[in-house]
């Protein structure tokens, strides 16, 4: 860029001083021995005069088209009639600026603009020299200005106008942004069955899975079950471990009203308790009444505490010394009632039981058997166990001293000699009186 526009400076001044040598040859051939022009101004000497400004006009004309100028003016077709004295000292000046365009000289002085009628009413058809080359020169600068100011962005630019840099941050922020915790999906609800015919279990199983629900076929209770369709209240392990983890325990109506909608529905007309159950089944005993009774009660109860996991017997650590053909179920179910159940009825577990059930009547002779004054001694309420179903069924809480352990009869058989011969020796008595 630089030499293009030295080389278009140099054509701008040689064709000036071309011009400029013709007019001073043809003036010098005009003036007499006093120095004045002695020639008179004819016709024919304005003519060539003309001529040769025209052809250094085309020359200028032919660099500025070169230099792709559209700012051409009409004013520069015409003749120059003479020259500016101070037109060295200006082109001087221009040639020095010219040589660092993008440095400008502290010598230089600002260029004043190419006159124009809007700027000077009184402007002249005819331009001088330095006012050509002014032009000239303004044009090319312009031009190399133009094209330095219109040079488009790069693609970094771009992004760096479009995008602008974060401040970097020197500090951690007070209150971390926190990512939202996923929403927990819904589980389907799970059946357990009883008190059914072996028809109806099939019918409702495979009804509960197509429902999308999920049937727990087992004998005994399951805690992760959630809802438990009975036929008919019985005070059987299943019934009582359900109420005591205060689950949904429904009537089979709930399934056959979820067969016409096409969905599970809400369960609470179909509770057993509630009393669109009980006024539809004015047959059953009372004992039946009062288990479905107390199946809603410990439902609503359980559901209303604070912890998930509380069941009828939160708190109490059981110590059971029962037959082992009955053990399994009562553990069972006061675990799915919250209870802890000791392994076994050893002495040194007195102190962490809170509660002994035992049955002396069906253990075996070599069965172990607690000594209750001992456990009692050290806190333990010793009770029979039928008051676990009592506590879960009856309202109020029934009274605990009626069901204290007395203590453990003798372990010894019925039939052995020592028994038998007091047994003899009763009889032998009675003979006598009788006689007598």
């Amino acid at each position: 860029m630089r030499e293009n526009l030295q080389r278009q400076l140099q054509e701008i001044m040689s064709a000036t001083k071309l011009t400029t040598g013709r007019r001073a040859s043809a003036r010098l051939s005009r003036m007499g021995s006093g120095g004045v022009d002695s020639a008179p101004h004819t016709p024919d000497v304005s003519r060539v005069g003309r001529n040769g400004n025209r052809r250094t006009l085309e020359a200028l004309r032919v660099s500025r088209e070169a230099a792709m100028d559209i700012n051409t003016e009409p004013s520069q077709s015409e003749q120059i009639v003479w020259d500016d004295p101070t037109a060295r000292e200006e082109r001087a000046k221009l040639a020095d600026n010219l040589q660092w365009p993008s440095s400008p000289s502290q010598n230089s002085e600002p260029l004043p603009p190419p006159p124009t009628t809007e700027t000077c009413p009184q402007f002249r058809d005819s331009m001088t020299d330095s006012e050509l080359v002014e032009m000239a020169a303004c044009d090319v600068i312009d031009q190399h200005m133009g094209q330095k100011c219109t040079t488009p962005p790069t693609k970094e630019q771009e992004n760096d106008l479009l995008t602008p840099e974060a401040p970097s941050i020197a500090f951690p922020l007070a209150n971390p942004p926190v990512a939202p915790e996923p929403e927990e999906e819904k589980q389907p609800p799970r059946f357990q069955l009883s008190s059914l015919s072996p028809q109806e279990r099939i019918d409702y199983s495979h009804l509960i899975e197509q429902l999308g629900g999920v049937v727990l076929d087992k004998q005994s209770f399951d805690p992760s079950c959630t809802h438990i369709v009975v036929g008919t209240p019985l005070r059987n392990e299943k019934y009582l471990a359900a109420m005591a983890a205060g689950k949904w325990i429904l009537h089979r109506s709930y399934l056959e009203a979820c067969r016409s909608v096409g969905h599970f529905i809400q369960e609470d007309e179909y509770e057993w308790g509630s009393s669109s159950i009980l006024d539809a089944l004015p047959s059953i005993t009372s004992q039946q009444r009062r288990l479905a009774s107390a199946a809603m009660r410990w439902r609503r109860t359980l559901r209303g505490s604070s912890s998930e996991d509380e069941g009828a017997f939160s708190g109490w650590t059981v110590m059971l010394n029962i037959d082992h053909s009955r053990e399994s179920g009562f553990r069972r179910l006061l675990q799915s009632g919250g209870a802890k159940v000791l392994p076994s009825p050893s002495p040194s577990l007195y102190r962490e039981a809170t509660h002994l059930f035992a049955d002396f009547s069906r253990l075996k002779p070599g069965d172990f058997r607690v000594d209750v004054s001992e456990a009692a001694s050290q806190g333990v309420t010793c009770l029979k166990p039928e008051y676990i179903a009592d506590y879960l069924m009856q309202e109020p809480t029934p009274s605990i001293q009626l069901y204290y352990l007395s203590e453990a009869p003798s372990e010894e058989n019925p039939n052995t000699p020592s028994r038998k011969r007091k047994a003899e020796t009763d009889d032998a008595k009675l003979k006598k009186t009788r006689r007598n």
